[in-house]
């Protein structure tokens, strides 16, 4: 913990979130290795998981945020959207509603709900944690690439 009780940002996020000041950065701080190419899905995560990882990692990749050691965190965000996925699908089985399928019992009884929403809050607290929600992507301010940083490649292609 930090300050006042709250958890510092890493320096990354307070430039990107434009909180950035000079005068009070960490002389330093770990700058963990940026993911430079979109790495394959974990095997175990369902097909639910592993679809959402193929559009979240890409963007994190592009916006230059995914590094490492967040990498177990990206699974996690995806294993929950996928568990929450699957345990919809199973109370939605047969064409039933989800009203239907609930019908005459308490919500909070019901196992496939109650992961639901576990898997939910979870999922919901990596897109924060990740700028990916529509309230934490508004704090954003993400740089756009520098000329200097153009692909190698891209301008050995261009120039042939």
């Amino acid at each position: 913990m930090g300050k006042g009780g709250h958890n510092q940002k890493p320096t990354q996020l307070k430039i990107i979130h434009g909180t950035f000041r000079k005068h009070r950065a960490k002389k330093g701080e770990p700058k963990p290795q940026l993911v430079s190419e979109v790495p394959k899905p974990p095997r175990h995560l369902n097909g639910f998981g592993k679809w959402i990882w193929r559009r979240v990692a890409p963007e994190l990749v592009e916006k230059r945020i995914l590094t490492v050691l967040d990498l177990q965190s990206l699974e996690i965000l995806c294993d929950a959207y996928g568990l929450y996925r699957a345990a919809r699908a199973a109370m939605l089985r047969n064409g039933r509603t989800l009203q239907q399928y609930l019908q005459g019992q308490n919500s909070q009884t019901v196992p496939e709900a109650a992961m639901m929403r576990q898997c939910w809050n979870t999922f919901k607290a990596f897109m924060a944690e990740f700028g990916l929600s529509p309230s934490s992507r508004a704090k954003l301010d993400i740089p756009a690439p520098k000329e200097s940083e153009e692909d190698p490649m891209k301008r050995l292609l261009d120039e042939g």
